[in-house]
């Protein structure tokens, strides 16, 4: 199946912001007193501003000589989760949810790897056990719509979107991922005007852009949609995208597929 690169939901890049919860302790000592040395505390901040393949390097150490730190898990999950590897990201998170059931930051991490591995089902109940915890969390309400969006079940979603921009007003990733919800559901041109105000936003991803192309091609203007594509792609394959959303436009059913690509 073709898979259009532009068309990500927002959320996946996303980190995982919410607090840490349930009373556990940032590290679990008994990883540390099994090692063979102390955990680098100075160490553990510098690598926050390494590149992401940096950082999955350091917290798979730190995670094989402390398996038992709680940070160690969930930094290394979230590394993999941000450097594309999504099914380790979820195999880590849910080791360490075993050991740290109540870590709302780890649940988080947990939830995201799950939509980004095409799993949203296993991605609801993490993330609705942080929202109840977290009523001011505009991420994680985002990233439950994400998930109800790739069930199919678009009213929720969009009711979970609503929710995080009263919290978080004319954001521009929340307002993309309403966007791609409404071409999801075959619903381009309600998409294109919630798109716009994402691209109109300082600081809007990418993904605003090329899913707005998205939903102008699907309403037949081609030559618009691929100008709007060649802002951040190559020639050769924004004219390659506009080619297979002509053929989507004779079979609207498989428009879901554009929530999904990466």
């Amino acid at each position: 199946m073709h898979r259009l690169p532009a068309a990500l939901f927002a959320v996946s890049t996303l980190a995982a912001c919410a607090t840490s919860g349930g009373g556990e302790q940032a590290v679990d000592t008994t990883g540390a007193l099994a090692s063979a040395r102390p955990v680098d505390r100075q160490a553990r901040e510098r690598i926050a501003r390494e590149d992401t393949l940096t950082q999955m390097a350091f917290w798979a150490g730190e995670y094989q000589t402390f398996p038992n730190d709680l940070e160690a898990a969930q930094r290394f999950a979230e590394s993999l989760r941000k450097g594309g590897r999504v099914d380790r990201a979820v195999q880590i998170a849910g080791e360490a949810i075993g050991r740290f059931p109540e870590d709302r930051q780890l649940l988080t991490t947990y939830g995201l790897a799950q939509i980004a591995s095409n799993r949203p089902q296993e991605a609801l109940r993490p993330l609705a056990v942080v929202a109840a915890a977290e009523p001011d969390n505009w991420r994680v309400r985002s990233a439950l719509g994400a998930a109800l969006d790739q069930l199919g079940r678009y009213n929720e979603a969009r009711q979970a979107y609503q929710e995080a921009l009263a919290l978080q007003p004319d954001d521009p990733r929340i307002l993309t991922n309403l966007g791609v919800s409404h071409i999801m559901a075959g619903e381009p041109a309600d998409a294109e005007p919630i798109l716009r105000r994402a691209v109109d936003r300082p600081n809007a991803p990418p993904e605003a852009r090329q899913n707005l192309a998205i939903a102008v091609a699907l309403q037949g203007r081609f030559d618009e949609a691929e100008q709007l594509e060649r802002i951040d792609l190559p020639p050769a394959q924004a004219a390659e995208n506009i080619r297979f959303l002509r053929g989507l436009l004779s079979d609207p059913r498989r428009w879901g597929d554009l929530g999904r690509a990466g």
